[in-house]
């Protein structure tokens, strides 16, 4: 059975260097990558690669986004199959992580699973104010694995939760443990003060969209942890 590689996880920006990676180390071995989105592949595609090198000699190399995740379907497991069969390397990337269950279910797959570091979760679980220098600690743990750029969005999602933690309105149906953390973490917080530092994360996106700061993204949420 062909041996076929999948890149996935929460850590989706590595995931993806990584998938890119592996294509760009596999064209220099004068090989011809086919990139096809999961959605729009076909059984014709398939066919095309029934062969493992292309007219000219070059070795095939099958690259799919998201065949795996989305929704079930008979032809999508029909379409899994074929892939599974086919004489040429396969690559997958997948922007979802795939449990040790899912994982068994798909025998000949090598999963690259990419998982996010705990430093992460614990600056975003721990941001509270007055504590300018512990929450800027943290930061600067966290940017040390964790690209700043993904970290920004994913600081911006922890604070809506916590506004919608404090409105105690229904958090986007997570799980009761997790409404729970939110809530205590959002307790030592005014309303006010939650939409001000949402409002000046908006700006800072938007500064940072428009080459509107001479400071850099590292920066400017430097400037804002401390003052939280």
């Amino acid at each position: 059975m062909n041996q076929i590689f999948v890149y996935s996880g929460e850590d989706i920006i590595s995931s993806r260097k990584a998938f890119l990676g592996h294509l760009d180390s596999l064209k220099k071995d004068n090989s011809e990558v086919i990139r096809k989105s999961g959605k729009d592949l076909t059984r014709e595609d398939l066919e095309l690669l029934s062969s493992p090198t292309s007219l000219f000699g070059e070795k095939r190399i099958l690259a799919v986004e998201s065949l795996l995740s989305g929704q079930k379907s008979q032809d999508k497991d029909n379409l899994i199959k074929i892939v599974s069969s086919l004489p040429c390397p396969v690559v997958l990337w997948e922007g979802k992580d795939f449990s040790k269950t899912e994982q068994l279910k798909s025998p000949g797959f090598v999963f690259k699973n990419f998982k996010l570091p705990a430093t992460m979760f614990h600056f975003l679980e721990s941001i509270s104010p007055g504590q300018g220098e512990t929450n800027l600690k943290l930061f600067r743990q966290t940017i040390k694995t964790v690209e700043v750029n993904f970290l920004f969005l994913m600081l911006v999602r922890q604070i809506r939760l916590l506004i919608l933690a404090k409105e105690k309105k229904d958090i986007l149906k997570l799980p009761s443990w997790q409404k729970a953390k939110l809530q205590k973490q959002a307790s030592p917080f005014t309303q006010e003060t939650l939409l001000l530092i949402y409002k000046k994360l908006l700006r800072i996106d938007f500064q940072q969209k428009t080459s509107g700061s001479p400071y850099s993204l590292q920066n400017l949420l430097e400037l804002l942890l401390i003052e939280i």
